[in-house]
């Protein structure tokens, strides 16, 4: 009933927002907004986001790049941080990845040893336009998970500063599946790569990795925030955390520890 009401909400807004050209790249306030957009508006990117001219400041010396999630894309999960991270100084990219199927807005359907060697090609391409040697990378669910091989068996312990990751698949999950061979390699002796700093957030309501227990990680150099142990009347789930504005606040201080600025709820 949840995923029928979702979808005719979807729909509907797409219809009312077919005539808005996808140049406008409006902030959105909620995932479902944001998704029927791009259904609507086909290669939107969110605002803020893969300006290949930006100059990382000397506050924010490492690019942000942003990773999208399972049957997402980048506007569907980041029309609403990606601005926020732009005003907040620092560089803003955001990968749109595996858009094989017939829908385009549909994304990340690659394997993902495959769509880590998409993202490894996207980095590269951001570190020689930016000149900055490393990047902090934020993702959402299957987008937190692809970030971790790239690290691990692509190269990226020498261009990755940090991971955040939002309701990451880390572990087998009793949701979509998320290739449990490929987690296994990954997670085999360590969880986490040595020299990178990783924050994994997730909420207990989340109903796309169950239990949301498996989104966390045991390594050395990360730390585990589930949302209703910071606010516990936070009630987001799976697809509305990138648009929570606990995560959110959460994500800026996991990329600026020294910066870091109160937690309200």
């Amino acid at each position: 009933m949840i995923l029928r009401r979702t979808a005719v909400v979807i729909a509907a807004a797409a219809v009312c927002l077919a005539g808005t050209p996808a140049s406008a790249a409006p902030v959105s306030g909620s995932f479902v907004e944001a998704f029927a957009y791009s259904i609507a508006h086909p290669g939107v990117t969110p605002a803020g986001s893969n300006d290949f001219s930006c100059v990382p400041s000397a506050q924010h010396p490492e690019p942000v790049v942003l990773v999208h999630g399972f049957l997402e894309n980048s506007y569907a999960n980041w029309a609403s941080l990606s601005p926020k991270l732009a005003a907040a100084g620092y560089c803003v990219f955001a990968i749109d990845y595996g858009n094989t199927g017939p829908v385009q807005a549909l994304g990340a359907l690659e394997p993902i040893p495959e769509s880590a060697a998409e993202l490894s090609t996207f980095v590269d391409s951001v570190l020689a336009a930016t000149g900055a040697q490393k990047v902090s990378i934020v993702g959402h669910s299957k987008g937190g998970t692809v970030p971790r091989y790239y690290a691990r068996f692509l190269g990226g312990d020498r261009t990755v500063a940090r991971i955040v990751a939002l309701s990451p698949p880390n572990y087998p999950t009793a949701g979509p599946p998320v290739q449990d061979d490929v987690l296994e390699r990954l997670n085999e002796g360590s969880d986490t790569v040595s020299g990178i700093d990783y924050t994994t957030i997730v909420t207990r309501y989340d109903q796309v990795v169950v239990p949301y227990t498996a989104s966390l990680l045991s390594g050395a150099g990360n730390t585990n925030v589930v949302l209703q142990d910071v606010c516990p009347s936070n009630a987001v789930e799976h697809t509305g955390i990138s648009y929570d504005p606990l995560a959110q606040r959460l994500v800026q201080n996991a990329l600026d520890p020294a910066n870091a600025q109160p937690i309200g709820c």
